[in-house]
């Protein structure tokens, strides 16, 4: 788990010479002028080179001091600012070890009249920038467009030696709203979809074609199905193509099946070198389709887990290509009818097993939670602990029917953090809303499990609130009042929210709408004067008016007690949830489908009589 600093930075705003400054203390800037420089290799990387721009970048945005950056081939100044490795980081011998640091770790340390930022290559001196600015100079990037960057007349730092090196090494908040490159790297996300280019220190880079579900894309059913349906589950006796649409597992147990894979990921390995992590997983599916032929079913018997003839199939695949590519991944799917640990069966160490946590109950903390799903889940993952190296799991953090329906994990994405991280896990995707912006709170859950990600132990509760006072201002306060009735309601009354909720759900009545719909109310009226932010919580508002609007549809379809107040509510709030969604850059109100704005306010008002 990454270290905290040993001793917080001191920051000074009285504006007194540089010549005063206290014992052990480094002045960076004082009324917009600096005696330091930044010093990086003549031959360092694009990441390097990136951090040290943003290092003067921000630094100039706080102090008005713009510090030039030096190639470490220029002679010696008396107070620089080394970034990475160099000549002259070498010369100064400080016991730092960036090797040591990994791809993201990184060091921060005053020597001297200097100022040390050491780490990987990769992304851990880029890293140390953005946690030199983040940790000790206060500085957040919240969203793409909404930052806090302190302003500092007099920038001074007194001792530092901070080490840090990320407990998970992949770290990935799949949220449309959190995509964008730069806020990526800043928050120190290494994240397989976002934008990540070699500058911003690249991400945990899944192959084109091989991110996830992949069993069809090695061995196509139109290819090879005409003539070789043996290559397919056998369900019932029968040999299957595809079930309901979609497409059927592979015989995992099939020679011939295991030999096309081998050859597609070795092909696809030869094609992609950047790349680091292949997928060899099951088809997605609504059915327990694992394919039941005589092998396959006596392999599955023998491990007591469909997982079995699977991982039979990975690691044949994984030990055919570890000695050509010792730095891959073979990555697989614990998902459904898979997600039980074989007994005796092994992954290899160059293979990844991502548990997925589709059933359990998220309203609750993963850790002490009595839902059958999360206690299944949980018996699960302890388990793989025991018999993997390289445990992810794949998280589920919305309402995959309802986008916008108020989900109350906001506590629970960030207390399951160190949980996972305290069994073993090493990488973690928090699957969010991810096909559209302006999901139901998506940026602020965003945000919170990139800190929490990066920090399993850090102050989730002190993040929301950044959050909240940056990116609504006055209407931080109704906002906060609303997230905690929310999720005070699912934890006092013991409503395990699943990914089916839906919108008849306990954890919403209509109670608790009004008051929602009240708070929301007020956090309008105070941000009245600022368009910017009363854009920001109209956007936010839609969540409840949303639930209010559809949890009427269900009582005029007689799905849900009639109530003279909620359709009251509902009327009052159709005309301003119209307005507000028409606004939005919301595409879709669940996953994969698209949104026709017009067509869907159109059927709403129909249905409710409007």
């Amino acid at each position: 788990m990454p270290q905290r600093w040993m001793l917080l930075v001191c920051l000074a705003v009285s504006c007194k010479p540089a010549t005063d400054a206290r014992a052990g203390e480094l002045v960076l800037s004082e009324n917009g002028q600096s005696p330091y420089r930044i010093v990086v290799a003549e031959n360092a990387s694009p990441s390097t080179k990136h951090g040290a721009e943003e290092l003067q970048k921000f630094l100039a945005e706080m102090t008005g001091a713009r510090l030039p950056i030096v190639s470490d081939q220029e002679p010696a100044g008396p107070r620089e600012i080394f970034l990475g490795d160099s000549a002259r980081f070498r010369a100064m011998k400080t016991g730092i070890d960036p090797a040591s640091l990994g791809r993201e770790g990184y060091v921060i340390r005053a020597v001297g009249a200097h100022l040390v930022i050491a780490g990987g290559s990769v992304r851990g001196n880029l890293y140390g920038v953005y946690g030199f600015l983040e940790d000790h100079l206060g500085c957040r990037w919240f969203t793409p467009d909404c930052s806090r960057i302190p302003k500092r007349p007099r920038l001074a730092i007194g001792a530092i030696d901070d080490r840090q090196v990320p407990a998970l090494e992949y770290r990935e908040p799949f949220v449309a709203d959190c995509f964008d490159g730069d806020w990526c790297a800043r928050n120190r996300m290494n994240s397989s979809h976002g934008g990540l280019d070699a500058r911003r220190g690249g991400n945990v880079a899944f192959a084109d074609g091989f991110f996830v579900h992949t069993f069809e894309q090695l061995v196509p059913p139109e290819k090879y199905f005409a003539e070789h349906p043996e290559y397919f589950a056998m369900i019932e006796g029968k040999r299957v193509k595809q079930q309901r649409q979609l497409s059927a597992q592979l015989c995992c147990t099939n020679p011939q099946v295991i030999q096309i894979c081998i050859e597609a990921v070795r092909e696809a390995m030869r094609a992609q070198p950047s790349a680091t992590v292949f997928s060899v997983s099951q088809n997605d599916s609504y059915d327990a389709n694992y394919c039941q032929c005589p092998q396959c079913q006596a392999l599955a018997e023998q491990e007591d887990s469909q997982m079995g003839p699977v991982l039979q199939l990975v690691n044949h695949v994984a030990e055919a290509v570890e000695k050509e590519y010792p730095d891959k991944i073979i990555e697989t799917l614990a998902y459904q009818w898979s997600q039980r640990p074989p007994k005796q069966m092994r992954p290899r160490t160059n293979v990844v097993i991502r548990l997925c946590s589709g059933g359990c109950c998220f309203s609750h903390p993963l850790a002490a939670c009595n839902s059958p799903g999360s206690r299944a889940f949980r018996a699960d993952l302890e388990r793989w602990a025991n018999v993997t190296q390289r445990l992810w799991v794949w998280d589920y953090v919305t309402d995959f029917g309802h986008y916008l329906l108020p989900f109350p994990n906001q506590r629970t994405r960030a207390g399951n953090v160190p949980y996972f991280a305290a069994h073993g896990v090493k990488g973690l995707f928090e699957q969010d809303t991810y096909d559209t912006v302006h999901g139901e709170l998506s940026a602020l859950g965003g945000y919170i499990t990139a800190k929490c990600l990066w920090n399993p132990s850090c102050d989730a509760n002190a993040a929301m609130n950044e959050f909240l006072e940056a990116y609504y201002g006055k209407a931080a306060g109704p906002i906060r009042s609303y997230i905690d009735l929310l999720h005070d309601h699912a934890e006092r009354e013991t409503i395990h929210v699943t990914l089916s909720a839906g919108c008849d759900s306990p954890h919403l009545n209509n109670a608790l709408l009004e008051k929602a719909n009240s708070l929301w109310h007020q956090a309008e009226d105070a941000v009245g004067d600022d368009p910017v932010v009363l854009a920001r919580v109209k956007t936010g508002r839609l969540s409840v008016d949303y639930a209010i609007l559809e949890r009427d549809r269900l009582r005029a379809q007689n799905k849900l007690p009639a109530s003279q107040s909620a359709a009251a509510l509902a009327r009052g709030r159709f005309n301003p949830f119209g307005q507000a969604l028409r606004a939005s850059g919301l595409t879709r109100l669940g996953e994969g489908v698209p949104l026709d704005k017009d067509a869907y306010l159109g059927g709403l008002a129909k249905e409710l009589g409007l």
